[in-house]
């Protein structure tokens, strides 16, 4: 059963006007609840020792991985979230503390970025088993990303060049470029990547410093800035629906957009005053794309980790569910509900995972099954 605990949705027809911000958002939308899927939580699962499941992806149907941050292990679901096992301890095998992104290669392998040591990893058997191939001057790989002809970026952290820099690939680490994204910009965190196919593709900068975005046009070898947004600490996550790119935040809960490829960048939908939007995914259900973002409403005591969905490319949204309330009796208290809601992944027709920490008490990956 749908739970739409909206303090954004009030009303079909009533507007929604948010403080903070320098557009008004109306977030009533033109649609009603009873057209969107519903939502509940079927499973809350707590890694051992970790204060946070920092990030999730699919493998194939109804299987994926997730990673954690202590003590970097990979854990492995086959049945769609209903029981997890450790596949991976990245802290004994490579003394790292946490596994913060995944892709899939052209190749076919998955690859990972680490945290100090900075390190990129390689399962050729969906996560079973791993091996380093680079070793990156910096005490953070972060963003991840292939391009269409092939070339890997992977963003860092606290560079040893003393720039804001990414790693520049293109026969899979056998050999390597140090590129800095700014030249003369102080250092900061190179978080993730926005790419749509071409030689085009944006970076999101933050964490030591306000929240900025580089564009490149010639696969990844030159950058120039597009915008410091002057708000948010950190770009977390790109998306893009229809023409219109958005730009998730960090600190200041808030959407940006660029309706020209990148170039120009301006507030969409600022959610509250303090919040955390972490990673927003298509979803398809009978037909309809839906969009999905994990996200924290920081503006009270007890953090308020949300699904919150849209049925309109990102134009409007909903609450579609709150992660804590919703699974009371599989966790151990509300109020243990620290950090954010920092990523998600569809791991099969009506089945989401959703990774929840960052410091908290304990870090928990919640499964989620959508139905009519």
């Amino acid at each position: 059963m749908i739970k739409l605990l909206s303090a954004l949705k009030i009303a079909a027809g009533v507007a929604v006007l948010f403080t903070g911000c320098d557009v008004q958002v109306d977030v009533s939308a033109d649609f009603g609840p009873d057209e969107l899927p519903a939502v509940e939580v079927v499973n809350v699962y707590e890694p051992v020792g970790e204060s946070n499941v920092r990030s999730s992806f699919k493998v194939t149907e109804g299987s994926a991985l997730i990673g954690t941050e202590e003590t970097a292990d990979v854990y492995r679901t086959k049945d769609g979230g209903s029981t997890w096992e450790k596949v991976f301890d990245g802290g004994d095998q490579w003394d790292i503390a946490d596994v913060r992104n995944y892709i899939r290669g052209k190749d076919g392998n998955i690859y990972i970025t680490t945290t100090e040591p900075a390190l990129v990893g390689r399962s050729t058997d969906d996560g079973e088993n791993w091996d380093i191939v680079y070793r990156a001057p910096s005490s953070r790989t972060v963003g991840l990303v292939q391009l269409d002809d092939g070339t890997i970026l992977v963003g860092l952290r606290r560079s040893e060049n003393g720039k804001t820099s990414v790693i520049r690939t293109e026969d899979y680490f056998a050999s390597s470029e140090w590129i800095p994204v700014s030249a003369d910009e102080p250092r900061q965190n190179t978080t993730c990547f926005g790419y749509w196919g071409g030689s085009e593709v944006i970076v999101g900068v933050g964490y030591e410093g306000t929240g900025k975005i580089y564009k490149s046009t010639d696969n990844g070898k030159t950058w120039s800035k597009k915008a410091d947004l002057n708000g948010p600490r950190d770009i977390m996550d790109f998306f893009k629906a229809g023409d219109t790119i958005y730009a998730l935040t960090s600190g200041i809960g808030t959407l940006f957009k660029s309706i020209d490829g990148g170039e120009t960048w301006e507030k969409a939908h600022q959610f509250w005053s303090k919040g955390f939007l972490g990673q927003c995914v298509p979803f398809e259900w009978k037909g309809h794309t839906y969009h999905i973002m994990s996200a924290t409403d920081q503006t009270e005591k007890v953090y308020r980790h949300l699904v919150m969905i849209s049925a309109d490319d990102g134009e409007t949204w909903t609450e579609w569910l709150n992660l804590v309330s919703e699974a009371m009796g599989l966790v151990k208290s509300s109020k243990d509900s620290g950090g954010g809601a920092s990523n998600l992944a569809v791991i099969g027709k009506d089945r989401i995972i959703v990774g929840v920490g960052n410091h908290a008490v304990q870090g928990r990956v919640y499964t989620l099954k959508v139905s009519d």
